[in-house]
């Protein structure tokens, strides 16, 4: 068996509906940067699925999505895939069709999900539109930062 060594960065959303689309956005910004070849930037839009086909050899996963939370706009979410079920249902993981929830469950049934943090912000609108609202705007920054430090904690962790 080949020995994991990539770490997949995943921005879903849907960049044309504004907060939505914040997990697309911050791979873009993360595309600009100098990262180690086995470091993959992806982004996901609204497939679900899909996604499963890019998981294979990774060996960490980090999902940027936002999370409907009914937290003040821009604050920012880490968790990992099995604190998904404890958030009420009355708040949203994802709003595409099948969301992150779904992929994330149905990498469990097929003994494919790779160690996964999420990282999630607070939307404040979700309307037709490619620009952030200006507190998630705000915390672009900082999510950035985090996201980063995630990657290069993870990279440690990783056999030669």
């Amino acid at each position: 068996m080949a020995v994991k060594n990539k770490v997949l960065v995943l921005g879903v959303g849907n960049s044309i509906l504004s907060d939505e689309g914040l997990g697309v956005h911050l791979v873009k910004r993360l595309q600009e940067e100098e990262f180690p070849d086995n470091v993959e930037m992806l982004e996901g839009g609204t497939q679900g699925l899909e996604l499963l086909a890019y998981i294979d050899d990774v060996a960490k996963l980090i999902i940027i999505d936002c999370v409907k939370a009914g937290a003040e706009p821009g604050s920012i979410f880490r968790f990992e895939p099995d604190k998904v079920n404890v958030i009420p249902r009355e708040f949203k993981i994802s709003y595409h069709d099948l969301g992150i929830y779904d992929f994330l469950q149905q990498a469990r049934l097929l003994e494919s999900l790779p160690p996964t943090i999420i990282f999630g912000v607070e939307p404040k609108e979700i309307d037709w539109g490619e620009e952030l609202s200006t507190p998630v705007a705000a915390a672009m920054g900082k999510l950035k930062a985090l996201v980063t430090d995630e990657i290069i904690m993870s990279l440690r962790h990783l056999e030669p």
